[in-house]
């Protein structure tokens, strides 16, 4: 009789413990893979998203990655070859692109007042500075508009949108509903506020960002109930696909690594 009784409870004890896993399971991660193709090579970018913070990488640049804090927008850029991290801020990083786009309005009103001849040797210069098309540097307006056309990735559906800017198409995006992602739900906002925020300095300076090389197309996020997970330009030079989402139950640290020289912002 002792034998049974201690058997029971030891068999309720399980029972509550197998109960407590499934209703309140460890979640330590989520993984999204994303395919990309970049003026012809093809490459994977990988996205974890664990306790409000996100490690960004890509294959084409194995030993470097960024680091995404949503509670304070904060970005590492982390090079872990040369041990140096760039830690951005919000406001530094609005207060740079301020500077450079009052720089290149400057340009702009100095080139306007040009002769051809004098315009297209100030053009030249402005190329060799990485800057390829003056003329849409300050521009900034975009214009979002529906296809009525639907697509799938990952399993997902999407819907596809046009963004415009003065008219012309800039990028294809394919817009999800957050609640059709079967991941966990704060890992979601994180995400959310990344994409955002990646909006907001494209809506600020989209113009001067993908003249110095900001290459990523505008998401056209129509609200803050959908995320992106096709993006496309349509010359067909940049696409980034989801592939896959799935969860890691693992403990990750998503933190910048102690005793990495810290630089500051290009130009800064």
């Amino acid at each position: 009789m002792l034998n049974r009784l201690l058997y029971f409870r030891i068999l309720k004890k399980s029972l509550i413990a197998m109960l407590a896993i499934s209703f309140f399971p460890v979640h330590a991660a989520t993984r999204l893979i994303i395919n990309t193709t970049d003026q012809g090579v093809s490459g994977q970018a990988q996205i974890l998203i664990s306790k409000g913070r996100i490690r960004l990488t890509h294959s084409s640049t194995p030993r470097q990655e960024m680091l995404f804090s949503a509670a304070d927008r904060l970005v590492f850029l982390i090079h872990h070859a040369r041990k140096e991290l760039t830690r951005i801020d919000p406001d530094a990083l609005q207060g740079s692109v301020n500077q450079l786009s009052g720089l290149a309005e400057q340009l702009i009103q100095q080139r306007n007042a040009l002769s051809a001849d004098k315009r297209a040797q100030l053009d030249e210069m402005l190329k060799s500075f990485g800057i390829e098309n003056p003329d849409q540097i300050s521009s900034s307006q975009f214009e979002i508009t529906a296809t009525k056309k639907r697509e799938r990735a990952a399993g997902i559906v999407c819907d596809w949108w046009e963004v415009r800017r003065d008219e012309q198409l800039m990028s294809e995006t394919c817009l999800s509903e957050k609640t059709s992602l079967a991941f966990d739900s704060a890992d979601i906002i994180t995400l959310q506020t990344l994409t955002t925020y990646v909006q907001e300095l494209q809506m600020s300076a989209s113009g001067l960002l993908s003249s110095f090389g900001f290459t990523l197309p505008p998401l056209g996020l129509i609200n803050e109930a959908v995320l992106p997970i096709i993006l496309r330009t349509p010359s067909g030079t940049y696409s980034a696909t989801l592939s896959a989402i799935d969860q890691l139950d693992v403990q990750l640290q998503l933190r910048a690594p102690s005793g990495y020289r810290i630089i500051g912002l290009p130009g800064g």
